[in-house]
């Protein structure tokens, strides 16, 4: 079982990663957002801020299967995060 500090650390991780992400997106850079979002995604799986953010990258690379599986994580994830259901 992991440690709580361990915890900690991972979801700090993954905001640093999600905020490089968030770089290579805006620098139209989908590709590196979407690996980028992957290993904030496998730090932190239960924050549906990655799995949507993820999911619009890979609409602007008009992979829609994948963009869809995403969208829909992020709404099981968290059903109150309304962003996730505009990618739809």
């Amino acid at each position: 079982m992991p440690s709580m500090e361990n915890e900690g650390s991972d979801v700090s991780r993954a905001e640093e990663i999600k905020n490089q992400a968030n770089e290579a997106f805006k620098a139209h850079r989908y590709g590196q957002a979407i690996d980028l979002y992957t290993q904030a995604i496998e730090l932190n799986s239960q924050n549906a801020v990655y799995w949507a953010n993820r999911s619009l990258a890979h609409t602007k690379l008009e992979e829609y299967g994948s963009a869809i599986q995403d969208a829909t994580k992020a709404i099981e994830v968290d059903p109150k995060y309304s962003k996730a259901c505009f990618i739809y």
